[in-house]
């Protein structure tokens, strides 16, 4: 801070003008209760989509799947609020380890479920999925691009971090969406291979 002598008379108040580097600071401080304010926005979002589809979900594994996404999207929430309270109480961010979601330990356990859905039920679940699919692509996108233009190093790993986490929720979803159109596909990879076989 710097302190502007009085204009006149040794009686007058000394004034105080933020320095260029504290302006700099406000500025990206700022920008970065801007930037979790929206993040919060899209985990909120991301549960409301998943509860929903869960409540519309016959199928008992795909409702089970739909609720554990709707659960890591709070403790996204969660985290980014804990955050942008630290930061709006003058604190800086803070460098977060964020441990891997039950989805992420899933996934290897996804090949047990081949189930084929059909008719009327099936289109609902592809619906549901492909919902799903296009709202954890956009939240991945939303994180990476945040990510890119942050300075702030604990800010950019956090999320990063919450990129992989909602890749991950992608990854899950594009499996469940593969065995019920039948690709023979899992996590991108074909099932098998028919090559040199005849």
């Amino acid at each position: 801070m710097q302190v502007i002598p009085p204009r006149t008379g040794p009686d007058r108040l000394h004034r105080t003008v933020p320095s260029e580097r504290e302006h700099d600071m406000a500025a990206t401080s700022n920008e970065m209760v801007r930037v979790l304010k929206t993040a919060i926005e899209v985990e909120k979002n991301g549960y409301a989509t998943f509860k929903k589809l869960a409540d519309r979900t016959a199928d008992e594994d795909g409702k089970r799947m739909f609720m554990q996404l709707a659960k890591d999207e709070v403790e996204h929430k969660e985290l980014l609020e804990k955050q942008l309270e630290h930061l709006e109480a003058g604190g800086s961010v803070r460098s977060v380890v964020i441990p891997r979601s039950e989805v992420e330990n899933l996934i290897p356990a996804i090949r047990e479920k081949q189930k084929r859905i059909k008719g009327e039920a099936g289109l609902g679940a592809v619906d549901a999925l492909t919902t799903a699919l296009d709202l954890e692509r956009k939240a991945g996108n939303f994180f990476r691009e945040k990510a890119a233009a942050l300075d702030n190093p604990e800010l950019k790993a956090m999320f990063i971090r919450l990129a992989e986490w909602e890749d991950s929720h992608y990854d899950l979803i594009q499996a469940e969406l593969d065995s019920i159109n039948n690709t023979g596909m899992w996590f991108g990879l074909p099932e098998f291979q028919m090559d040199g076989l005849y």
